[in-house]
């Protein structure tokens, strides 16, 4: 019987529930890396606008103070002003209603050499005060007015200027030259009007944006001049640094921001994950079933037939329900016994691919062994029986040199030359290793397996297959040892070791030879 986790029913299911999973978590991780920054990217730049607002709103008021601080400045009765030439000006025109009227905090006037020729405005305490120069009662301007004329003692350009005031209170400030309105001559001075970002001002700049803002002094920093922080799931709050005098400070501007789109949006992807969860649930759901009829149950008919076929000896016959089909399960059905007619061939034709070495095509090491041992077991041929050790000298250094796929040419060359030269004589050539071969001669004596050997060792030779960096000589040259069956040689085991040690003598000696073992007396070289 299938196993609860065998059974390919339980096995789909639980394939499917993971791939809902997977699809599942999927989902989250797009939402989660893909949605959400988008979203949060939407919301940075809907709060970036605002503060664009916001900014554009201050700017508004800036073009108002240069227009106001213009229509003055260009007023042939400043000109005479400034130039001492008209004194009543200032009762005519330098009162506190004047500043009511223009909602300003201070005007003054710099003379031609850039020094303070008259201040007017309200001092600390909310007093109105008009007096020449920064002599007391008007002192209190000082700060002011020395923070804008080195703005115009390092060469401001000879027009209307406004600027932001961080220190030593917000304000907007509009600087204007002195002109004569008909006539092209030298500004006679400078006019200065300051504007204090109140509350009321502030107030009403909120109503006309309908933006929740507040501004305020700042030091000014490095990096990003605009930050964003999410305060709660339907707030968060926007700031952004204007650039203001002194230059180490800046207004900065905090506007509380609803996220209104941010959560609609969001809403509406939570509404379509769900639903795309559901459709994907019944999706699954579906194919599960469709599965369970069009395919399980069929191979679940299969299985069982496949299982009689094991255990009885006769094969029963194909079920006429999977016969019958004509879809791929009935195809298989049909050409199931074609198929174990064709496995039968296949085995037999593995079987003898698995005796022969499938790049040179000579025996391997496997049949060499069977074929070694079959010998030795006949009691008449065990004592006549010689081996023969092959190896190539400095293969290692042929492949570095000439290339692995050179080196499989070298050992198909050599093989076939072994296969001529020794199988016509029923002897069986196989290949032991890697450049190692190894032959049987069964019913030789060692000094006829030493003629075949100096007989192959010549028939390598003449082949002349080019080894440039062989140190033994300009060709591929071969080591080759010999062992026959000697009263302490009576195993395979002992014969292929003698054979070996022979070999790695020959190598020894100078390679390119043929040594023979002869364990009843010393082992002498026998030469090409």
């Amino acid at each position: 019987m299938t196993s609860t986790f065998g059974s390919l029913r339980n096995r789909f299911l639980l394939s499917l529930c993971a791939v809902l999973c997977l699809a599942l978590l999927a989902l989250v991780l797009v939402a989660r890396f893909q949605i959400m920054p988008i979203l949060l990217e939407d919301e940075e730049a809907f709060a970036s606008a605002e503060l664009d607002r916001a900014e554009r709103a201050l700017g508004s008021e800036l073009n108002h103070m240069r227009r106001l601080v213009e229509d003055w400045a260009y007023w042939d009765d400043t000109y005479d002003f400034v130039r001492g030439e008209r004194p009543e000006y200032v009762d005519s025109n330098l009162y506190e209603a004047t500043l009511e009227t223009l909602d300003l905090h201070m005007m003054f006037f710099l003379a031609e050499d850039n020094s303070p020729y008259w201040i007017v405005g309200y001092d600390d305490n909310g007093e109105f005060t008009s007096c020449p120069g920064m002599a007391p009662p008007c002192d209190w301007a000082a700060s002011t007015v020395d923070l804008l004329r080195p703005q115009i003692a390092q060469g401001l350009e000879d027009a209307s200027h406004t600027m932001m005031l961080a220190l030593p209170e917000l304000a907007l400030v509009g600087l204007a030259p002195i002109h004569q309105s008909r006539e092209e001559a030298p500004a006679a001075g400078w006019l200065a009007m300051v504007r204090p970002l109140s509350e009321p001002w502030i107030e009403q700049l909120r109503e006309t944006t309908g933006i929740q803002m507040e501004l305020s002094s700042a030091t000014r920093r490095d990096g990003p001049s605009e930050a964003l922080e999410r305060v709660s799931p339907t707030h968060m709050s926007a700031s952004r640094f204007i650039p203001a005098l002194p230059d180490s400070n800046a207004i900065r501007i905090d506007a509380l921001l609803p996220r209104q789109r941010y959560q609609a949006s969001l809403e509406t992807f939570r509404f379509a994950l769900y639903w795309t969860s559901g459709v994907l649930i019944v999706t699954l759901l579906t194919v599960l079933w469709l599965l369970e009829r069009m395919v399980l149950l069929p191979l679940r008919r299969f299985a069982r037939y496949t299982q009689r076929l094991h255990r009885e000896m006769i094969a029963p016959a194909m079920p006429e329900s999977l016969a019958a089909r004509q879809d791929e399960i009935g195809t298989l059905a049909r050409e199931f016994r074609h198929l174990l007619d064709h496995q039968r061939k296949q085995s037999e034709l593995l079987l003898e691919m698995s005796q022969h070495d499938p790049l040179t095509g000579v025996a391997n090491r496997r049949l060499f062994d069977e074929r070694f041992t079959e010998t030795m077991s006949f009691r008449g041929s065990r004592e006549r029986i010689a081996v023969m050790m092959i190896d190539i000298d400095h293969f290692k250094l042929y492949n570095d040199h000439y290339g692995h796929q050179a080196g499989d040419v070298c050992l198909m060359t050599l093989a076939q030359c072994m296969e001529d030269a020794l199988k016509p004589h029923g002897y069986l050539v196989a290949r032991t290793g890697g450049e190692e071969f190894s032959v049987l001669l069964p019913g030789t004596s060692l000094d006829v397996a030493l003629d075949h050997a100096r007989a192959l060792l010549h028939a390598i030779n003449e082949l002349r297959l080019p080894h440039e960096v062989s140190p033994t000589g300009a060709s591929v040259t071969v080591s080759i040892g010999v062992a026959a069956h000697q009263p302490d040689l009576t195993s395979p085991t002992d014969i292929m070791r003698a054979a070996d040690q022979a070999m790695y003598r020959a190598k020894a000696n100078g390679r390119n030879r043929v040594e023979a073992c002869q364990p009843l007396a010393q082992p002498s070289p026998v030469d090409r």
